[in-house]
C-alpha cells in the first residue's frame, strides 16, 4: 500500500439524506471500478455519536496518476480530500474492480460483499431480494428474517423463479454465498452481493432471525 496513491473523503451529511447520497456513491464506485489502476474503495460509517463526519469514503489507486485520470471520467461527487480517524468508523460497503472480482477456479465473477447492516436495510426499503442458501436442515433451525430459501444445491434451477432485480446471497459464514452470487452473474443476473460474514456475522449484529413454529427474534 505504501506505494499507492489513497484518497480520504469525509462527507457531512444528514441522516435522512445517506441513503439518497449512498446510492450516488454507488453508482460513481462502479464506474471508478472500471478505470485503470483502481484498486478498491470502502465506505465507512461513523460509530461515534455526534461526528462532523457521518461518512467517510477512502478510495486506493495504484499511482496518484491513476487517480487524476479517473477523476476526469468520475470527479467523486464533487467531495473535497481531508482526513478523519478510521479507528471510528465501521466499513458498510466495498467496491472492487471487475479484474479482482475473478476468483472462481474458472476466472468466474464473485458477487460484491454488503455488510449484514446494509443488506438489512436495504431489505426494509424493498430494494433487494435477500436469499439463504443453506440447506434445508440449516434453513428449518432458523434464518434471517425476511430472506427467502434456495439452497446451493438447487440454485441452478431457483434462479429463474427468484424475483427481478438485486439479490443478495447468505450462508453461515460467507463461502457457499460466493459460490451463489458466481452462478446467479453467470446465469445474467447483475446486481448480485453477498452477505459478508453469512449468518453469523447477521446474528452477531443483532439483526433479527425466524425460527419456524417461533416467528422472528426481534432485533
Amino acid at each position: 500500500m505504501e506505494n499507492h496513491h489513497v484518497v480520504i473523503i469525509p462527507i457531512e451529511i444528514d441522516a435522512e439524506k445517506e441513503s439518497s447520497y449512498l446510492d450516488a456513491w454507488q453508482n460513481a464506485a462502479d464506474v471508478m471500478a472500471a478505470q485503470p489502476g483502481f484498486i478498491r474503495t470502502y465506505m465507512f460509517r461513523t460509530t461515534v455519536p455526534g461526528s462532523r463526519f457521518s461518512l467517510v469514503n477512502v478510495a486506493e489507486w495504484e499511482s496518484t496518476a491513476h487517480w487524476e485520470e479517473a477523476m476526469n471520467v468520475c470527479p467523486m461527487l464533487g467531495q473535497q480530500i481531508a482526513l478523519a480517524h478510521a479507528s471510528n468508523y465501521e466499513v458498510i460497503r466495498t467496491v472492487l474492480p471487475a479484474a479482482q472480482q475473478d476468483a472462481g477456479p474458472a476466472g468466474e465473477h464473485t458477487p460484491a460483499g454488503l455488510s449484514p447492516a446494509e443488506t438489512r436495510r436495504r431489505l426494509l426499503e424493498g430494494s433487494l431480494t435477500l436469499v439463504d442458501v443453506r440447506e434445508d436442515g440449516e434453513w428449518a433451525e432458523r434464518h434471517p428474517a425476511g430472506a427467502v430459501h434456495a439452497a446451493l444445491s438447487t440454485l441452478p434451477a431457483s434462479l429463474p423463479g427468484l424475483p427481478e432485480g438485486p439479490l443478495a446471497f447468505l450462508c453461515r459464514t460467507g463461502a457457499r454465498s460466493v459460490r451463489a452470487g458466481a452462478q446467479a452473474i453467470r446465469a445474467g443476473r447483475s446486481p448480485v452481493y453477498s452477505v459478508a460474514g453469512g449468518l453469523e456475522a447477521w446474528e452477531a449484529a443483532g439483526l433479527p432471525v425466524a425460527v419456524p413454529g417461533r416467528g422472528p427474534r426481534p432485533d
